[in-house]
């Protein structure tokens, strides 16, 4: 965002005086409960221990205090309590179990360092934190440091709004990267200190108007049109770039030849296949000519900086444009520069972003918010947002099918779907971190139960899905939740969440009243009146109601569970002091009843409830809860700011489908959800329980088309599922090898095989995505991609050897497969009368001139 643009919001900017003042108490609280005096002192129970919900960590992540630094996973604090009980450091593979002398070490040095990196901001030696090497997130001794030294820190730990602040501030370019942030926000904030309009305001009243500006701005982002980066390399990149912005247009040189001619050619595309001899020109005459009237254009280029003894690339924009007319009308040819399309130059500013070297073909479509708003969302001739922007509806497809050959990338894109769908604030923030940082949150949130996962295959059937009848042990079969119930019952249990304890006393209430109509009588359970006389069970009616006597008076009395029930809801609902109360209210709750001997029961389970500090909700009371909720209805579900799960099915197409979802697929369609227009609650076969799906559960499937064509779908499945196809993406694999040019030898090898067989059965580039050198290709080739090829085509060698750029002659030929020539006469006594089929060879040792014949 211009910097004259978020001074002029600024003028108008009305704060929120309420809102700052409940951060600012926020604040205090947290200061009232950790005075900074006290951290040297604090006990690894009080920094960690999150089960007593009064740690340090619980405050800094769950207590609402100044901003949220939700997200990642536990070791973000340095040490943390692992479910386990054990206290650790690290995550995943370099966890490590502190105990003893060591946990001591480690917690001292924690602390020590924490409290050293207060002491510096307070001196003002704000660089000198980071030498410190505080082993905690960024964003989490941001936040400490916010909240015991306000006047030095922004309320903003996310790294893009920082660097972007940054940029237009004018701040070293050093800084500019997530591992500064700390020393960024600083700066940031001292900055903005110097502009009039900011010289007054609180350091919160800042923050909270820059949340709010990037938040509506980011709302505003215009889904309609294209975000294009363009290549503008060449011997003299200023003078082209001097071109283009004298002329108003963007250039491409590639199949030099005037392409006027074919511009109304409903083939063009073909066209450019036949015409340009490489796949990445063919991808980027079809981008070229796709651009229309009102995309977004940067010119861009990369290369490699050195940064702090490391190399990074560098994404370098000269100017943002926007185009102004489609390549029909607009389109124009050029000796010199090629092809060429109309643009209105916006910004002609040149700036550098580190760590956004990614995109290095000849053009890039932008598609990452955080690329499209500090590339494009820079010129004051874009529109800027209203400052009163319409509610934005939650129009997110609930189910998603990604499908394609092996190897494209099918669940590492599920991994950064589901992530997002859960939580897009926290994607967009780790997104800047790295691909790391989204696989721990995606593994965290496994752990946390909010991500499902599960692999389809030809076994698969519903009873393992929705719900089946399985043994108990004792020779009874009875119903047992599949994945799919259990993350519905999940999801939908947060639906509840604002009046849940409400349902769970109920739902305990009724269980307590359980237990006595089985237990009661052999356990001889006793009740006392308020003037302590004794009553027991004498037996249990026919309708399974409890029946009551005593002693000393004879007559039998029955106490319903439904009118004991609505007296537990008569004292809930009108704060009644049930124990010391005269008991008359009874009667005013349920009518005529022998009071004495509902208020003695009453008593006996309220005293059992309370015994229990809380009432922990899990299982069969959470099922039981829900079922409850689904009888009573009375709009107690709201799904407005719940937690969202997500059910990952891999392999979905090896399974029976129809089968596996049954009458569940009506379910699935977004307006049967619960609370949707035209909600829809089924009765489950097996264990006769209501059931439905709730709006903030998503489900995504993979499907890999070389094991069975999606052709083969029930169409009922089909328009219940946004279909999302995955096809190889040879340009991923453009700074991979030395010798060998993967891009070139990855697409000609898929050309070849769509011929030879179908596209659903190319190869995919991840094979090769994590390959860094020659032998590591080399390696690759010989232990997945040509076992694959022996699959697809059941050992037809002339049809693999045709993949593989041709069939040689002898082993000494520079190819993948080769004859070899078998001497009849040595090899039998007799000549055989049958015709001797070639035998074919694979060389065991490949070199990189095996591999570059499949191309050359």
């Amino acid at each position: 965002m211009k910097l004259q643009t978020l001074l002029n919001k600024a003028l108008i900017y009305k704060s929120n005086e309420q809102l700052l003042a409940e951060k600012e108490e926020g604040r205090q609280s947290f200061l009232k409960r950790f005075p900074f005096d006290s951290l040297i002192d604090l006990t690894i129970e009080e920094f960690s221990n999150t089960k007593t919900k009064d740690c340090f960590n619980y405050w800094l992540e769950r207590k609402k205090i100044l901003g949220g630094i939700g997200g990642g996973n536990s070791s973000k604090f340095g040490i943390y309590l692992s479910k386990t009980g054990d206290y650790c450091k690290g995550y995943g593979k370099q966890k490590i179990e502190l105990k003893g002398e060591q946990l001591n070490e480690e917690f001292q040095s924690l602390k020590e360092r924490i409290i050293k990196a207060i002491k510096f901001a307070e001196e003002d030696h704000i660089s000198d934190i980071s030498s410190l090497e505080v082993p905690v997130f960024n964003m989490v001794l941001l936040k400490i440091l916010n909240i015991y030294i306000p006047d030095k820190f922004l309320n903003i730990y996310s790294p893009p709004i920082l660097i972007e602040l940054g940029k237009e501030l004018n701040i070293k370019d050093a800084l500019l990267a997530s591992k500064y942030s700390i020393e960024l926000n600083h700066e940031v904030l001292i900055a903005l200190k110097k502009q009039d309009v900011f010289s007054s305001w609180s350091n919160e009243e800042i923050s909270r108007f820059i949340w709010d500006t990037f938040s509506e701005r980011d709302k505003a982002l215009d889904k309609n049109i294209n975000y294009w980066l363009i290549e503008h390399k060449s011997d003299n990149e200023d003078s082209i770039r001097d071109y283009l912005l004298q002329n108003n247009c963007i250039a491409i040189d590639i199949l030099h030849e005037d392409l006027s001619p074919y511009l109304n050619e409903e083939s063009i595309e073909d066209i450019f296949d036949e015409k340009e001899e490489s796949t990445a020109g063919q991808k980027a005459l079809k981008q070229f000519f796709s651009m229309k009237e009102g995309d977004l254009v940067a010119l861009k280029s990369t290369f490699t900086l050195k940064v702090d003894g490391k190399n990074r690339v560098v994404l370098r924009i000269s100017a943002v444009g926007r185009i102004t007319s489609d390549a029909t009308d607009g389109y124009e040819f050029s000796q010199k520069y090629g092809h060429l399309l109309p643009v209105q130059w916006t910004n002609t500013e040149k700036r550098e972003f580190i760590g956004y070297g990614r995109y290095r073909s000849v053009i890039n479509e932008a598609k990452s918010k955080n690329t499209i708003n500090l590339v494009f969302m820079q010129s004051e001739k874009i529109k800027d947002p209203s400052p009163f922007p319409e509610p934005i509806l939650d129009t997110v497809p609930k189910n998603y099918i990604f499908h394609g050959p092996p190897g494209t990338g099918k669940t590492y894109t599920v991994t950064e779907r589901a992530v997002k769908l859960i939580d897009p604030k926290i994607y967009e923030e780790l997104i800047a971190d790295g691909r790391e940082a989204i696989q721990q949150e995606f593994s965290r949130l496994v752990k946390a139960g909010q991500i499902h996962f599960v692999t389809f295959h030809q076994s698969y059937a519903y009873e393992d899905f929705i719900e089946g009848l399985k043994s108990d042990g004792n020779g009874n079969f009875i119903p047992t939740d599949g994945i799919l119930k259990k993350a519905a019952l999940e999801a939908m249990y947060e639906g509840i969440e604002s009046n849940k304890h409400d349902y769970s006393g109920e739902v305990h209430f009724e269980q307590l009243y359980d237990y006595l109509v089985g237990n009661g009588i052999p356990h001889n359970v006793q009740f006392e009146s308020k003037t302590g006389a004794a009553s027991f069970i004498s037996h249990i009616s026919p309708q399974g109601n409890i029946v009551v006597t005593s002693e000393d008076v004879k007559t039998n009395s029955i106490v319903s569970k439904e009118r004991l029930l609505n007296l537990y809801r008569f004292i809930q609902e009108h704060n009644i002091d049930w124990k010391h109360n005269n008991i008359g209210f009874i009667r005013e709750a349920i009518g005529g009843c022998n009071q004495t001997r509902y208020w003695s029961v009453l008593k006996w389970i309220l005293e059992k409830m309370e015994e229990e500090e809380t009432i922990e909700i899990e299982g069969d009371e959470k099922k039981a809860v829900i079922k409850k909720v689904l009888m009573e209805r009375s709009s107690s579900f709201d799904f407005t700011n719940v937690k969202k799960h997500v059910v990952v099915i891999d392999e979905m197409n090896r399974g029976n489908i129809s089968k596996i979802f049954g009458e569940l697929l009506t379910l699935l369609e977004e307006d049967k959800r619960l609370t949707e227009k035209n909600e829809l609650i089924v009765e489950l076969p097996y264990s006769k329980e209501k059931f439905t799906l709730p709006p903030n559960l998503y489900l995504i499937g993979t499907m890999n088309t070389a094991d069975r064509s999606i052709a083969l779908l029930d169409t009922a499945l089909r328009r219940r599922y946004v279909f999302e196809e995955m096809m190889p993406n040879a340009d991923l694999l453009e700074s991979v090898g030395e010798e060998i040019d993967l891009t070139v030898m990855l697409s000609i090898m898929n050309k070849r095989i769509e011929v030879l067989y179908d596209r659903d059965h190319t190869i995919g580039h991840a094979y090769f995505i994590n390959a860094t050198t020659d032998e590591e290709v080399i390696s690759i080739f010989q232990t997945k991609i040509i076992p694959l090829l022996q699959d697809y085509f059941y050992d037809d060698w002339e049809k693999i050897g045709l993949v593989l750029g041709g069939i040689g002659k002898s082993k000494e030929d520079s190819y993948i497969v080769y004859k070899e020539e078998v001497d009849v006469n040595q090899l039998f006594k007799q000549k055989p009368s049958m015709h001797i089929p070639a035998l074919y060879r694979v060389k065991r040792k490949l070199t990189p001139q095996e591999l570059i014949a499949i191309y050359e």
